[in-house]
């Protein structure tokens, strides 16, 4: 029996399938290869509020060793990443928002006239937030047919031209509503 050793970031496939089956389960294992396409093992770093799952292998290679698997796994977009995992994500600062530095406020200044004390601007509660994706997968993709991310009776949530027909201000007098001077071509009077 020969034993074959592999650096840690480059498993044999096979070692790798079985590991992850083992760990994962088969739909996490599915899921992982059809989100980012690989199968990665690492240290869960922390999650955010929308239950996007943030990982770190430092044995990869820089700029593969940090990844995310998103919560909604039909419609993920990088917009989805929060900004306080943003920089973490493109190695702006090493500490994840779980691991908070204590800094201590520097005085710039004796007068200040700015509304918070801290100089770092309102700080949003997770409350607050909303999922940050783009809004026309809030679109109806056929007439009653919804879409993932909505039912076949919730309206569209996306922005529609004035001028659009399916616009509320079509009905009050939109860009089509009237037209000037205009009159309709009757084909009837080619004859005449």
């Amino acid at each position: 029996l020969i034993t074959v050793f592999y650096p840690s970031g480059m498993l044999n496939p096979l070692i790798k399938l079985v590991r992850a089956v083992k760990e994962r389960g088969i739909t996490g294992t599915i899921t992982q290869l059809y989100l980012i396409g690989d199968l990665k093992f690492g240290v869960l770093k922390g999650t955010d509020s929308f239950n996007n799952k943030y990982y770190e292998n430092l044995d990869l290679p820089f700029g593969q060793h940090r990844w995310v698997e998103y919560a909604n796994i039909h419609n993920y977009d990088a917009s989805m990443i929060q900004p306080e995992w943003h920089g973490w994500m493109h190695h702006v600062f090493d500490e994840t928002p779980n691991e908070t530095i204590k800094m201590d406020h520097i005085a710039t200044t004796s007068v200040s006239h700015a509304i918070y004390d801290t100089h770092v601007g309102k700080v949003v509660s997770s409350s607050d937030h909303q999922e940050q994706v783009d809004v026309s997968q809030y679109r109806q993709r056929g007439y009653k047919v919804g879409s993932l991310m909505t039912g076949t009776e919730d309206p569209d949530l996306y922005y529609k031209q004035p001028g659009h027909p399916l616009s509320e201000m079509a009905d009050k007098g939109g860009r089509f509503k009237t037209n000037k001077g205009v009159t309709g071509w009757d084909p009837t009077s080619l004859g005449k």
